[in-house]
């Protein structure tokens, strides 16, 4: 499962395939449940496809394009092929305080 955050720009690693031999990918997010998504074209592999190293790195820009928290359908696509994975957009921040009995009390954030 690959894990983003909103407001931010997150970088993704996967697995570099002998079929990426053009170095432009569209990534789109597409909600398990309910309705949402997002499309991002033409990103390029921060390594540029380089033959020494074992995968791609793609910056997935979250601060200029607006996406809700959940569970995405995260969508590769390079030379017209698909390679789906799951992931999981985070839109909060977690704060642990307290002490003594409240020690572990957690507070949820929106970002």
């Amino acid at each position: 499962m690959k894990r983003l955050k909103t407001g931010v720009v997150n970088t993704l690693s996967f697995v570099k395939l002998s079929s990426f031999a053009i170095n432009s990918f569209d990534v789109t997010l597409e909600k398990v449940v309910g309705t949402g998504s997002l499309t991002i074209t033409n990103l390029t592999d921060t390594n540029s496809l380089d033959s020494c190293k074992d995968f791609i790195r793609l910056n997935i820009d979250l601060i200029n394009n607006d996406l809700e928290g959940g569970e995405y359908h995260l969508t590769i696509t390079n030379d017209g092929n698909d390679y789906v994975y799951l992931g999981t957009v985070e839109s909060y921040t977690t704060t642990q305080t307290g002490a003594g009995v409240y020690s572990s009390t957690v507070r949820f954030t929106d970002l």
